[in-house]
């Protein structure tokens, strides 16, 4: 009569779990909500599984120690927990029960949104043209002003178009590395801006394409950034944010962006109010208060309505 049931559940546990590795083997990323509600569910459906299984071996024991007229030896929960939980008061029980399921429910949902919702640190997509920061800032040590020029005009770094490539890219085809081919990187520079590499001129009347990179940083709407503001005032440098940017062959987030990192860097990082015309008035008020240092939340950088407006 029991074996039908064991059958049924095996059977259900089977199905889930292949359908939870097929879903996940779609999944471009582990911390996802399906995967979360997956994991959930079939967490759920183990538990009841097992409260199942104990629950028909309990009774195939009952049954067998009938029929055989045998004395069953207490199992380890009757001898040692059955006593505690017996001389308990079933609300109180109930009550702490519930709460530490609720508190540890409550904790780890705290810890996954504070640091998985919306976090990308270590994102690294695979991107149209596998462009090696590590050959153009590393080893030729090229400016990275030259390629994101509006850094220190603007509030976005901006992404160099194809006509800032050429500048190089026209008589630079890494030919000696394909037998004097020209790189296939690099003809996909050529294949979006109709340029013959074999002629050394642009295709007249040809249909341009743009590269379609994929963005890798990203902030909430609700967050104001202003990299003119970081690099021309603070003088902050690409690295302090974006890592060892010299020395990756594909590009990653390296740091976590989260309001958290960014409040630590205002409450560490000084301003310089002596060469800058810019804080010539908190260079005032640091000489009359006899101060040589001020950091940037002490020059109101912890304000909400300076990231927040």
């Amino acid at each position: 009569m029991n074996v039908p049931k064991t059958q049924i559940v095996l059977t259900t546990l089977f199905v889930l779990t292949s359908t939870f590795s097929h879903s996940n083997n779609n999944m471009s990323s582990f911390y996802s909500e399906s995967t979360f509600l997956a994991l959930i569910i079939l967490s759920i459906v183990l538990i009841a599984i097992s409260v199942l299984l104990y629950g028909i071996k309990r009774h195939l024991t009952v049954l067998n120690n009938e029929k055989n007229k045998q004395v069953a030896e207490p199992s380890l929960y009757e001898r040692k927990f059955r006593p505690i939980i017996e001389a308990w008061n079933p609300t109180i029980a109930t009550l702490i029960i519930a709460g530490a399921v609720m508190l540890f429910l409550g904790a780890f949902g705290y810890k996954f949104g504070m640091e998985e919702v919306g976090v990308q640190q270590g994102y690294a997509p695979t991107q149209p043209i596998n462009f090696s920061h590590k050959i153009h800032a590393g080893q030729y040590e090229m400016d990275c002003k030259y390629c994101h020029s509006t850094v220190e005009k603007s509030k976005s770094a901006s992404i160099p178009s194809l006509n800032t490539c050429m500048n190089c890219h026209k008589y630079v085809k890494a030919a000696e590395k394909y037998n004097g081919k020209t790189s296939p990187e690099i003809q996909k520079i050529y294949n979006a801006i109709g340029f013959d590499g074999d002629n050394m001129e642009y295709i007249e009347g040809y249909d341009q394409k743009p590269i379609e990179w994929i963005r890798i940083h990203n902030l909430p709407d609700l967050a104001y950034f202003n990299h003119s503001q970081h690099v021309v005032v603070g003088k902050v440098e690409c690295q302090t944010c974006h890592g060892p940017i010299e020395e990756m062959e594909k590009v990653y987030q390296y740091s976590n962006l989260q309001m958290g990192w960014c409040i630590d860097c205002h409450r560490e990082r000084g301003i310089d109010s002596e060469n800058n015309d810019y804080y010539e008035e908190a260079h005032k008020n640091m000489l009359a208060e006899g101060k040589d240092y001020i950091t940037v939340a002490e020059n109101g950088g912890l304000e909400c309505s300076k990231c927040h407006y």
